[in-house]
């Protein structure tokens, strides 16, 4: 009788690790998906920052900047004479990378600033095939 008894605290034992192994799997899985998308706002956010110190084109259309240390790229579509949108995206690990947007209107000595309320989440262009430089 005892020996059954320790039999069944070790298989109750038993069950309840793989039950808390399985969990704890799935939440290392989101920790790992939750920091990627952390990583890559952040790089989205350094390339939009940078992006609106450097000198663009005043030609219309998408015109595209990679820094050369980071990796991120920043595009700027030169959309009106008096707007532009700037599409800031770090380094992809797998896929496409995540992509933030600002609009921009011109500033001093030719350059662009950043719109007040201007930064977006998502692309603002209608159809969305316009919301990729490379696609242009």
């Amino acid at each position: 009788m005892a020996l059954a008894m320790v039999l069944l605290i070790l298989l109750l034992g038993a069950g309840l690790l793989h039950a808390t192994r399985q969990q704890l799997d799935g939440s290392l899985a989101l920790v790992a998906d939750e920091r990627q998308f952390l990583l890559e706002q952040h790089q989205a956010l350094s390339a939009l920052a940078w992006g609106e110190r450097l000198s663009w084109p005043s030609q219309q259309g998408w015109h595209c900047q990679q820094q050369p240390q980071h990796g991120w790229r920043a595009c700027l579509l030169h959309h009106a004479s008096d707007e532009a949108l700037l599409r800031g995206s770090g380094v992809a690990s797998s896929g496409e990378a995540l992509s933030l947007w600002q609009w921009l209107t011109p500033g001093e000595a030719g350059r662009w600033r950043a719109r007040a309320h201007g930064w977006l989440d998502f692309c603002p262009l209608s159809p969305q095939d316009r919301c990729q430089p490379d696609a242009a």
